[in-house]
């Protein structure tokens, strides 16, 4: 290769406004990590509940020494034990009396928060939700009283964010009536973006004065900033949310908005309208979870069967799930076991455990009852059952101990509470899985606790090859944006062939932290990986690579990454460690790390959720960094440019080749413009026709003005 044909590249290069094509080679590899340890400390657990005599009216004259909490039949020393009353009165929050003069209560004390979600209703049971909303807010009168609208649809979707007006629920409600699922979707990216502005400037901070506690302003302006935040972060965990499958499409968006009310104090309440709840045993685990989840963030779930008083039973679909495994049975033990088994007769135990499953009251008494909520169904006098609810909103006990964990082994410890006072009724939380907990509050899943073990092994792992990278982005700051990557080559895993003889499976999981220069996980991400590949497609589809991409925002300092993937079926496990360094955030030019690109994938909106999404598209990057050369083939790699905002000069950029260490030659490029959030996005797809194969790197280098930003990469050509 020579300075002529380096320098005749400029011609092919394309900023990703033009993206060349959408290219399909795949790559892969593996490296080397070592075991990190667990730090945890002792949880505090708040447990709200409600008492109530045998007529249901609610008891508020709970003595603390009537009350007796039990995790797994052991007594707890409680330590705090209140109780909590909702307030008319506008919000506010009194000075300690000490002299630093800092303040007693977190004014998000003061809030009560009301989530109403609806899910697979028809137009009928929209009708039902309105006048339930109607009706709820007319017995709500409260100035703090929070409410908001969210839908379940393919994902989670805000309609109306967290607001006391109630016309604007109403409004909201009124517009939305006949909405679609991409109307749902356009509304949500609304209000994320205008939640992303509340959050742009610093959290507002509370000062009392000598005359009294913060103003009103204040406390408003500190409650206003925490609900953003709550809600943003809620949308930014429901968007990377699997939406493959309905049952954890539900379950991902409902964890996703138990996790962001997990962060506020107090009991919340949301109130589930969802006729047709069905949990299947593939889900099991992830509904466990979120109930787990949700008890050990005093979030509890009110369920509405919007169908009313219906006059047929809600088991049918079971009776007639049931009937047909018995039948497809039947056909099998006369024909005496022999001859072809269909699909059907495969898969009759299955369709027998479903069929147990299929009641939709079931889980919507279930999900209330563990999370110490109620179930509000088969009644055409609804009101009654909504006022109870909104009761316990406003009025509860909170009760706090230090549990007697020895080890966060992640089974579920379950919880009971018992009154010395007759005909008492007490609702409360079943129990949550002992999981230590991430900084900052985020909580574990059950099904993370096997991965975390394995990164705590004295011996590294190392049955199934994989490779981990983070690549550095937006240095905009506060916070550094990083994206972290796994890639796993397929053919590493067990493909097991299915009952129904026509198609065989992977299970995996995957698990990475970021962990401070302390040890403390800082960032967790993790996926379920379950896929079903038709049988005479295996072979193909095991030359491909499981590719998993999160993103994280980081202070600067020092951190190890870690991550760890295991292959469920044969219960192989593999362990990947890397340090990194944070640098400080910067407003001048500067350029994130340069990315070899495996594909690009068409997207259908033009919504930005990470560094790897430009206009109209989005980058799948390759760890492995090898490409194909020759005819017909492209070189591409993928990086961002952040120009210095205060320097009038448009950024420039070059870019320089080398093979096996030695200078091939140069060629530079147009920049597009900026974005609006100041980036500029770019992929360069290189003619791959003279790469002969070798080792290459490409050195990317952008000037503006005076300043001056270069990156690099090694790749391999084949």
């Amino acid at each position: 290769m020579n300075q002529r044909l380096i320098l005749l590249l400029g011609a092919s290069l394309f900023g990703a406004f033009s993206l060349a094509a959408q290219q399909q080679s795949e790559q892969n590899t593996s490296a080397q990590a070592a075991p990190p340890t667990m730090r945890s400390t002792a949880q505090e657990v708040v447990l709200d509940m409600v008492f109530r005599d045998k007529k249901g009216k609610t008891i508020h004259d709970i003595r603390p020494e009537e009350i007796h909490v039990l995790e797994d039949g052991v007594e707890q020393k409680v330590t705090s034990f209140r109780l909590v009353e909702g307030k008319t009165a506008e919000l506010s929050i009194a000075p300690k009396s000490s002299e630093s003069g800092s303040l007693a209560l977190d004014p998000m004390r003061e809030v009560r928060l009301v989530t109403l979600v609806f899910e697979n209703m028809d137009q009928e049971g929209k009708r039902f939700f309105r006048q339930s909303l109607k009706d709820i807010l007319d017995m709500s009168p409260e100035q703090n009283l929070y409410f908001s609208i969210l839908t379940v649809d393919h994902g989670l979707h805000v309609i109306q964010p967290l607001t006391s007006d109630h016309a604007a629920l109403l409004r909201s409600w009124d517009r939305s009536m006949m909405w679609s699922f991409t109307q749902y979707e356009n509304q949500s990216a609304e209000v994320k973006q205008e939640l992303k502005q509340v959050l742009a400037g610093d959290e507002p901070q509370l000062q009392s004065s000598p005359s009294g506690g913060a103003s009103q302003a204040q406390v408003q302006s500190v409650v206003n900033y925490r609900m953003a935040k709550m809600q943003y972060d809620m949308l930014q965990e429901a968007e990377g949310a699997d939406r493959a499958y309905n049952a954890r499409a539900t379950i991902d968006g409902l964890l996703a908005l138990v996790r962001a009310q997990s962060e506020l104090p107090g009991r919340k309440a949301v109130l589930y309208f969802n006729p047709w709840l069905f949990i299947p045993e593939a889900v099991q685990e992830q509904y466990n979870n979120l109930v787990s989840i949700a008890n050990r963030g005093n979030v509890s779930f009110y369920t509405v069967d919007p169908k009313g008083l219906v006059t047929w039973s809600q088991n049918n679909n079971g009776r007639e799930w049931l009937s047909g495994a018995a039948a497809e049975t039947r056909s099998q033990q006369m024909r005496g076991g022999v001859g072809e088994v269909s699909t059907g007769q495969a898969r009759a135990a299955e369709t027998a455990e479903g069929a147990l499953r299929a009641n939709p009251l079931l889980w919507l008494r279930d999900l209330a009852q563990q999370t110490g909520g109620a179930t509000i169904a088969e009644t055409n006098d609804y009101r009654a059952p909504l006022r109870t609810a909104m009761e316990e909103v406003r009025t509860y006990y909170e009760a706090s101990y230090a549990p007697h964990i020895a080890a966060y082994d992640g089974k579920f410890r379950k919880i009971a509470v018992r009154v010395d006072r007759p005909d008492v009724v007490v609702h409360a939380r079943s129990g949550y899985f002992a999981l230590p907990q991430v900084k900052g509050g985020k909580p574990l899943f059950a099904y993370e606790m096997p991965l975390l073990n394995a990164l705590n092994t004295s011996s590294v792992p190392a049955e199934v090859t994989f490779q981990v990278a983070a690549e550095r982005f937006n240095d905009r700051g506060p916070k550094v944006e990083y994206m972290v990557t796994l890639e796993a080559p397929l053919r590493g895993f067990t493909f097991l062939s299915q009952p129904d003889q026509k198609n065989s499976a992977v299970d995996a999981a995957l698990l990475a932290i970021l962990k401070n220069s302390n040890g403390e996980i800082v960032e967790k991400f993790s996926k379920d990986f379950a896929v079903q590949v038709a049988l005479d497609k295996v072979n193909a589809y095991k030359e491909g690579n499981l590719v998993q991409t999160f993103r994280a925002e980081l202070p600067p300092g020092a951190y190890t990454l870690e991550a760890v993937v295991m292959d469920r079926y044969d219960n192989k496990t593999g362990v990947e460690k890397t340090s990194l360094t944070v640098p400080e955030p910067s407003s001048k030019l500067s350029m994130s790390d340069v990315v070899v690109v495996r594909r690009t994938e068409a997207l259908k909106d033009s919504q930005i959720l990470d560094a790897f999404y430009f206009p109209g598209g989005k980058v799948v990057p390759s760890l492995s960094r090898t490409l194909k050369g020759g005819p017909g083939n492209v070189l591409p790699f993928y990086f961002a440019v952040y120009p210095d905002r205060a320097v009038k000069d448009a950024p420039k950029l070059t870019m320089s080749f080398y093979k096996d260490g030695q200078y091939l030659g140069a060629a530079e490029a147009p920049l597009p413009d900026a974005q609006r959030d100041g980036r500029i996005p770019y992929i360069a797809n290189l003619p791959a026709d003279k790469f002969t194969p070798g080792a290459y790197e490409i050195h990317v280098d952008v000037t503006q003005g005076s300043s001056r930003a270069e990156q690099k990469v090694a790749f391999q050509v084949d």
